[in-house]
């Protein structure tokens, strides 16, 4: 594997390069297919001033591909392509392909595939369950509906690329999107089933269990064989065993047999979140789980589940916080009806799936006999649905931690289990032994109130101006220490989802889920489409209390913006020249200086409408001057008004007209940061704005080169990072 990463480092952005090696798995995501392949070679390079690189020695590529035509899984081939490193991340808190892809042990993928000779010989049984696979999704489509259909095909075949995103946040922001992933659920229904039904009709322990193992192992290899289906198929098999030798399985030996094989196998997966939270939970119910069922003993059923969700819970949640940044306070009662009715849907939908394909002259044109089939998935789908909705209503159903250290995950899981053993101790110790139970006690409440102090004293509380990666576009946060976040613009040309995949993971890793005030400096694409998705998407996770914008500006582009804050009951704040805002207290306080545009301006241009705002923070100040041209510049300049700053962020993505060296001189930043996209179509950051920005001395950092770029101000000044 190291090898392998040495390997992808060597490439330079996309490279012409071949592939000799065979197809190991076949998936198809929306419109496109991704092609799995072993290869036992791989040579990119060899331009004029490239050197040829070359690899000879077993390794995972992945391959996009618009069509797979007859390619099947097993066969060998050569191909000429495009290839690159996996897109890393650049902001925090986004989805990192590149480091998702590692833990898979896949360093590059290839494009632009141009298939060049591709033997006849392949699996005949992986080409059987790819094929099962594609029928059975087309049959789940036909039966449940799109909507319905995309759950189920996630819960049974493995198949996420085509869920529907509403059910899918949804289930997210409430803490049930763990139904949506093969597990030990799937895995108990499908083969423990099948073991025991084969048991009573053979008799045979050994012929029931290899029938029974060869089924869910085949079923894991048709849906992808998930980090937790394996965990699952190898629990089974360690179960069946267990049976077949007469002997008990024991839940901690499974768990740890299957982590060491899965390791083994691929030691990347360990860092996977899949992995960890799929082991995690196992671990709830033997750890915590064991020890939470003899403080409370209880024969009733529903305490028993809710204690085992508890148990769970505590186990899983400081993972979710740590990869997701938020916790559904309400998931353990969620969970404690909407689990049980996942083996119903499995059942069902298995039932129904199966007549299908074996009856499918008969069922195919009745559609009262395939409508009662369906029914109760779709009622219990709807169900699930409801339930998340109405949590939603309720106050605190999902607490934004934001980013959290390791080293929090580790204390608060050492403080749950030695106070676990402490409260387990103190109730077992007899009453002649008061003063031992009182120890265990005072012992448990001293252990819990120092790892709750520990928790608060580690949360990052740093002031941060964060100038987002957006591509052709800008997007700011202001994260104050007293708790209060501010949002100045947030929008792309480049990206059309920019609020959903960049401007929501941001927020939500700074704990800003949260946005007390959203400034809009003038109303393009580029400065509001991000903006535009946080108002309109109601499960997004994402509230802002005002919105913020300028009296005299850019108004008619806005129409939309403002009638989405209306609908969404957001306050509208109309600010003009000379207007001033602060949050925070003493010397805490943060001072939002309104500086442009004013009532008597005669400018028409939109860019030089553009809201300049002057951010002051204990004596240190940033500037932010929206798409301000030269004409605005002058403006700005003749009202006198205080514009220099320690950090300036430069106008217009550094447009050539823009930044003129009369208004350098006035602000004379020290740190000048622009936003924009790479190769872009503009060729901002031009080469004059660059140039002035030396003249004047100040230090120059674009999200193009660095990422998302964080400015840090403290009492001890100001700490500037990129996050590439």
């Amino acid at each position: 594997m190291s090898k392998q990463e040495r390997l992808a480092e060597e490439l330079d952005g996309q490279q012409p390069g071949g592939i000799e090696g065979k197809v190991y798995e076949i998936r198809q995501s929306g419109d496109e297919w991704r092609v799995y392949v072993y290869a036992e070679w791989i040579t990119f390079g060899g331009g004029d001033s490239e050197e040829t690189v070359e690899y000879r020695g077993r390794s995972k590529v992945l391959l996009y591909m618009e069509d797979v035509g007859s390619l099947k899984t097993g066969m060998k081939l050569t191909l000429s392509c495009s290839l690159s490193r996996p897109d890393s991340a650049d902001n925090p808190g986004e989805f990192d392909a590149r480091e998702y892809y590692s833990h898979k042990g896949i360093y590059i993928v290839g494009k632009d595939i141009s298939i060049l000779e591709c033997g006849e010989d392949y699996s005949r049984i992986g080409d059987s369950l790819f094929r099962l696979r594609i029928k059975s999704g087309e049959i789940t489509d036909s039966v449940f509906g799109e909507t319905d259909g995309s759950v189920i095909k996630a819960m049974l075949l493995g198949d996420k690329s085509g869920i529907d995103r509403d059910t899918k946040k949804l289930f997210q922001m409430n803490g049930i999107a763990h139904i949506l992933a093969i597990s030990g659920v799937h895995i108990a229904i499908i083969g423990m089933t099948l073991f025991g039904v084969l048991r009573r009709l053979t008799g045979s322990y050994m012929a029931s269990g290899i029938m029974a193992i060869s089924v869910i192992v085949l079923y894991g290899v048709m849906t992808g064989m998930a980090s937790s289906t394996v965990r699952a198929m190898i629990m089974m098999v360690i179960s069946v065993i267990g049976q077949v030798k007469g002997r008990s399985p024991d839940m901690l030996t499974s768990a740890g047999t299957a982590s060491v094989i899965q390791a083994l196998i691929d030691p990347g997966i360990i860092l996977d979140a899949g992995f960890q939270l799929s082991f995690a939970a196992v671990l709830g119910m033997a750890v915590p789980g064991a020890l939470m069922k003899k403080l409370i003993p209880t024969k009733n059923k529903v305490v028993s589940t809710l204690v085992m969700n508890l148990a769970i819970t505590l186990a899983t949640g400081p993972l979710v916080i740590f990869y997701y940044y938020q916790f559904p306070l309400y998931s353990i009662f969620l969970n404690l009806l909407i689990v049980p009715l996942v083996s119903v849907i499995i059942f069902v939908s298995i039932v129904v799936i199966a007549a299908m394909l074996i009856f499918p002259g008969i069922l195919q044109g009745n559609e009262m006999a395939v409508g009662i089939g369906a029914f109760p998935v779709k009622l219990i789908l709807a169900i699930y649905r409801q339930l998340c909705e109405w949590a939603m209503k309720l106050p605190f159903y999902s607490i934004n931690t934001g980013h959290v250290s390791v080293m929090m995950i580790v204390v608060f899981y050492m403080a749950m289990v030695g106070v676990l053993i402490l409260l387990v101790r103190a109730k077992s110790a007899d009453c002649a032994r008061v003063r031992r139970r009182m120890v265990c006690l005072c012992a448990a409440v001293i252990m819990t109130l120092c790892c709750v102090c520990y928790e608060v004293a580690s949360f990052d509380r740093e002031f941060r101006v964060v100038f987002m990666d957006v591509g052709q576009g800008d997007g700011i946060l202001i994260r104050s220490g007293m708790g209060v976040n501010i949002l100045i613009d947030g929008g792309s040309s480049s990206s059309n989802k920019v609020g959903e995949y960049v401007m929501v993971p941001v927020l939500k890793f700074y704990g800003a889920a949260h946005v007390d005030y959203a400034f809009v400096t003038h109303g393009d694409k580029d400065h509001v489409s991000g903006i535009q998705y946080l108002l309109s998407d109601t499960n997004s996770g994402i509230r802002i209390d005002n919105l913020v914008v300028p009296m005299y500006g850019d108004i008619e582009n806005m129409g939309e913006l403002l009638e989405l804050a209306e609908k969404r009951g957001v306050n509208i704040i109309y600010m003009d020249g000379g207007s001033q805002m602060s949050c925070g207290k003493d010397a805490a306080k943060v001072w939002l200086n309104f500086l442009h545009p004013s009532e008597k301006t005669d400018i028409k241009d939109a860019n030089d409408l553009s809201a300049v705002i002057r951010l002051e923070y204990r004596g240190y100040s940033v500037l932010f001057t929206g798409d301000l041209g030269e004409d605005g510049e002058r403006e700005l300049i003749s009202e006198g008004g205080d514009l220099s700053a320690d950090v300036l962020k430069v106008g217009h993505h550094g447009s050539r007209y823009s930044t003129s060296g009369e208004f350098l001189r006035a602000v004379d930043p020290d740190l000048a940061i622009i936003s924009a996209g790479e190769n872009n179509r503009y060729g901002h950051p031009h080469g004059e704005t660059l140039e002035r920005l030396d003249a004047c001395g100040a230090d120059v950092m674009s999200t193009i080169d660095h990422g998302a770029i964080c400015v840090e101000i403290t009492d001890g000044g100001i700490s500037v990072t990129g996050y590439r």
